[in-house]
């Protein structure tokens, strides 16, 4: 049995030359580095982050109370929605909403989103995170 790194990629079903040519480029020409090549960044969604720990130019996920829901009007129409954990409030942005992702932003909901942290105007923001409601009796 020949070792993972001296293996080539082309023992690999479905990897002929063509394949193996891009594949090269890309700095992968054995099994081991196929079997090391990892994502560019880790996206850990599971761990809740209160809005106090929040920092610039990090992706995390967050949950709170909608405290308001306000459409601005400006260069475009957006959405700004105030969400509170308790810790602090966090400004959450959507440029493109429709009537359904301004109705699940009621104040008194609990939303729990996903994104970009950035320094505003006003705070620390997200900008277009992703997002669900929480039903406050389901578990996590």
């Amino acid at each position: 049995m020949q070792a993972l790194a001296t293996t080539p990629i082309t023992a690999l079903k479905g990897v002929g030359a063509k394949v193996a040519e891009k594949l090269n480029k890309i700095g992968l020409f054995t099994l081991q580095d196929i079997l090391f090549h990892l994502p560019h960044r880790y996206e850990d969604r599971t761990r809740i982050y209160s809005v106090a720990e929040c920092r610039p130019f990090t992706h995390v996920s967050v949950q709170g109370e909608v405290m308001s829901a306000d459409i601005q009007y400006g260069k475009k129409r957006m959405l700004v929605v105030k969400l509170s954990d308790g810790t602090g409030t966090i400004t959450l942005r959507f440029f493109h909403f429709g009537a359904v992702q301004r109705s699940m932003m009621t104040p008194g909901n609990t939303v729990r989103c996903f994104g970009e942290v950035r320094t505003g105007k006003w705070g620390i923001e997200m900008m277009h995170p992703e997002f669900k409601l929480v039903d406050d009796d389901a578990p996590p």
